[in-house]
């Protein structure tokens, strides 16, 4: 078989840092043969309130252009991240007077902030005690009836689920992979 180079190719990365008390950093980059583009919130758990937003077009097709456009990010500061946060948000970043690159990583930075409700509310526990005590409908009740928002958002959390669930579900299985460090405000 061939092996053949991408004409093109973007990463995403985003990470949340714990900052004081229930502050949290969500900083996502996007990165391609154009762009290098950043976003961050700070947010407030469990609200997920945003406190804090910026963004900088570090290089883009018009860059300094472009970072005109990064005092929209303050349009975030007070919205709160659950259902319909990414239409709001996209009216905010976005769009003509907006950055789309921003937009984008907004999205992604929502949807990592959902994310800190798991990441807590498992702290508490080694990966392998979890790895090794999972039972998946236990662990499905908890979050259903734990975390803020989470019923009904999807296949797995809907409450149709419960008997597929107990019938089809296995033990969750953590990726092993490098956290990042990072200089914190």
């Amino acid at each position: 078989m061939p092996t053949v180079r991408a004409l093109y190719h973007r990463t995403k990365e985003v990470g949340i840092y714990p900052l004081q008390g229930d502050r949290y950093l969500v900083a996502a980059e996007l990165k391609d043969e154009i762009h290098d583009v950043s976003a961050e919130v700070e947010i407030l758990h469990p609200s997920l309130e945003i406190v804090a937003a910026r963004s900088e077009v570090r290089n883009g097709p018009f860059t300094r252009v472009c970072n005109l456009t990064h005092p929209n990010m303050e349009k975030l500061v007070g919205m709160k991240i659950g259902r319909g946060f990414t239409l709001e948000a996209r009216k905010a970043v976005g769009g003509t007077g907006g950055c789309h690159r921003v937009s984008e990583l907004v999205v992604e930075i929502a949807q990592a902030a959902y994310q800190l409700h798991f990441v807590l509310f498992f702290q508490g526990v080694s990966r392998e005690e979890q790895e090794k005590h999972d039972v998946p409908l236990a662990r499905w009740k908890a979050v259903n009836a734990s975390i803020p928002g989470m019923r009904n958002t999807c296949f797995a959390y809907n409450d149709q689920a419960e008997d597929i669930i107990r019938e089809r579900a296995t033990p969750v299985r953590f990726r092993e992979h490098d956290l990042p460090l990072r200089e914190v405000p």
